[in-house]
């Protein structure tokens, strides 16, 4: 994004040293977005803030974490956005189908500065939990990582062993 807005014309001799730059970030791009979409928010999160490392001249951003979950709990978060998937499907509240095509070939492609950067992100998808069934995983289950802070569950941010107890 930032090559394109600052440098859309690269032609001018003031970028003659800035072209190597850029072009030997190009390799460097697949696992750029590998790590964009390894660390994408989970339906039950609004937001998720993480370490990014830039290079210098803006050529390439990386996210420099890599998620870490608790199996089971990952699991009964996805068990949850499968319920309610099946219910927004069921009453099409939030989506409409798609006409195809979505873009037209005249039209010109959106900027992301302009139209996507000032959008306040959706609401998360998080299932309403009852406060007896539900008692155990209330205060835990919709958090990005849950259980960190409780001994005896998880080692901490690592999350290489942890303990789990059936109610």
């Amino acid at each position: 994004r930032k090559i394109v807005k600052d440098h859309g014309d690269m032609s001018s001799k003031k970028f003659r040293q800035d072209k190597r730059v850029y072009l030997g970030a190009l390799k460097y791009i697949p696992h750029a977005v590998y790590k964009l979409l390894e660390n994408m928010p989970m339906p039950w999160e609004q937001v998720r803030v993480c370490r990014t490392l830039y290079h210098i001249t803006g050529a390439i951003s990386f996210i420099d974490e890599v998620p870490k979950v608790i199996e089971p709990v990952f699991t009964s978060q996805w068990g949850s956005m499968w319920i309610m998937m099946r219910r927004e499907k069921r009453d099409r509240r939030h989506f409409k189908r798609i006409r195809f095509p979505p873009f037209d070939d005249e039209e010109p492609p959106l900027d992301y500065g302009d139209n996507i950067l000032n959008v306040d992100p959706l609401e998360p998808v998080q299932m309403d939990l009852d406060d007896d069934e539900d008692d155990v995983v209330k205060d835990w289950l919709y958090d990005q990582q849950p259980l960190i802070d409780t001994p005896g569950k998880v080692n901490g941010p690592s999350y290489k062993t942890w303990h789990l107890t059936l109610p």
